[in-house]
């Protein structure tokens, strides 16, 4: 372990340099009479030769039975007193390394977790800063060891918890990578999900009518929303420009823009931290600008956004309808973005190209009030199907209808690398804004439910079965 700015337990430290002071001043008491009984002889020499010869030999009998009871004595001492703070460090050792254990164990059972948004880095375990304003050192492994069982002491005296059970997680915690801060003391369950698609798909306004529409949604499923502010995110920025009944500015961040909020069953003591992650869609025009992007590996599942218009044979059979330049048309194809998406996966998480992704994905339709496109992929199209085939999940039937509109527009290369590659795939249509932009309040629709429904997939702790008539 990297040394800390802590005391060692007694019995890693301090007792065994007990036992060696002891020793000494033991052995060094224990032979006083016999450096007393030179000294008496020396004077009596010194008076009298004969009488100090025969006062030696008398000695050397005596002392000679004393020095061997001396010799046994003090070795017998000092070996118990060395076997106590031996088995004591046993002790304190096997007690420590079982609630190490145990609190690890808690983790990896609650699957408590970080990611930090800054640095992108995924861990267990963040730093801890000493309590004491005054001091502020660095705690870099702050668990049950040889520093501390249950509490460990601070050079500057101050008494420091070492598990989540006895309250770890009130001190300030930083990451172990950059140092920026972690929040609820890193006892929380994180859960991240990048958004992808192309530019112009409707990313950034996805994102923050998701949030937005999520603080309404949630106590209908009996969960606390709260959102999470970070240094760096434009939440409470795009939000007031969207109650405007205006588009924010299209992302233009080459990398990961983190969006936190809660999301926790009530009653529930360990909260669920989600990000919903934004990038420019350009990211998807070259892997080497998503490849190192550690959120990507560290994901536990991916939002997919496709723009209608970016299928061809659509946007072909609108053009002559509609004015699609009011809808912001995406010309980046979802194969495009599919490809460099899993590509970057393959190689993060070093795999063969033929290997399924452990990750599910959903993907949703953006834009669902352009004209027709109820009728193709929406709510009304759905509820067809479902008379039709006599389906009675809504979700199993969108995928179907999804799947139908896919093919039929020349996409089923892009349908079949999708199924391929991820584990699960659901599909949603939704509309961000509910309309084209033109100062008029936004009306969103369907934006939050492909949210609920990919964490509900992610957290053991959510289980929404009863929205969808099954267990994710």
């Amino acid at each position: 372990m990297e040394k800390q700015p802590a005391y060692k337990s007694y019995f890693f430290d301090k007792g065994y340099k007990d036992v060696g002071n002891i020793v000494k001043k033991t052995w060094k008491n224990a032979f006083r009479p016999v450096t007393n009984e030179l000294g008496r002889i020396k004077t009596v020499f010194a008076k009298n030769v004969f009488a100090g010869i025969f006062t030696v030999l008398c000695d050397l009998v005596v002392f000679s039975v004393i020095t061997l009871a001396i010799l046994t004595g003090v070795s017998i001492f000092s070996l118990f007193f060395l076997a106590g703070v031996a088995v004591g460090g046993v002790f304190v050792y096997v007690f420590y390394s079982l609630l190490a254990v145990l609190d690890w164990l808690f983790c990896l059972f609650i699957k408590i977790s970080n990611h930090c948004p800054y640095c992108q880095i995924k861990f267990m375990l963040p730093k801890y800063k000493c309590s004491n304003p005054r001091c502020g050192a660095i705690h870099t492994a702050l668990r049950p060891s040889v520093y501390g069982i249950l509490k460990r002491k601070c050079q500057c005296g101050t008494k420091l918890p070492t598990t989540f059970l006895n309250g770890r997680q009130k001190l300030q915690a930083i990451c172990p990578a950059c140092g920026k801060d972690i929040k609820d003391g890193g006892r929380h369950i994180e859960i991240t999900i990048p958004v992808v698609g192309g530019h112009s798909a409707g990313k950034t306004c996805f994102i923050n009518m998701a949030l937005s529409e999520l603080a309404k949604e949630a106590p209908k499923h009996g969960l606390v929303y709260s959102y999470s502010k970070i240094l760096d995110d434009r939440y409470e920025i795009n939000k007031k420009i969207l109650e405007q009944g205006k588009t924010p500015p299209k992302t233009s961040d080459m990398r990961l823009r983190y969006y936190q909020f809660y999301l926790t069953p009530y009653k529930k003591k360990i909260k669920n931290l989600i990000s919903l992650c934004d990038i420019a869609g350009e990211a998807y025009e070259h892997t080497n600008d998503i490849g190192g992007q550690l959120g990507y590996k560290n994901a536990d599942a991916f939002m997919m956004l496709i723009d209608p218009l970016s299928i061809k044979d659509l946007k072909k059979e609108l053009s002559a309808k509609i004015n699609l330049g009011k809808y912001k048309p995406s010309d980046q194809g979802m194969d495009e973005v599919l490809d460099y998406l899993v590509t970057t996966l393959e190689n993060v998480h070093c795999i063969d190209a033929k290997r399924l992704l452990k990750t599910d994905i959903v993907v949703v339709f953006t834009k669902g009030d352009i004209p027709t496109l109820e009728d193709k992929i929406g709510a009304t199209a759905v509820k067809k199907y479902m008379k039709e085939k006599n389906i009675s999940s809504i979700y199993e039937a969108q995928n179907k209808v999804c799947e139908k509109f896919l093919k039929a527009y020349g996409e089923s290369n892009f349908l079949n690398h999708l199924k391929s590659k991820f584990k699960g795939v659901q599909f949603f249509c939704c509309s961000a804004l509910g309309h084209v932009e033109n100062s008029i309040e936004f009306r969103p629709n369907g934006v939050a439910e492909p949210v609920l429904w990919v964490v509900d997939k992610a957290s053991k702790s959510i289980d929404l079965k009863d929205k969808w008539g099954k267990r994710l």
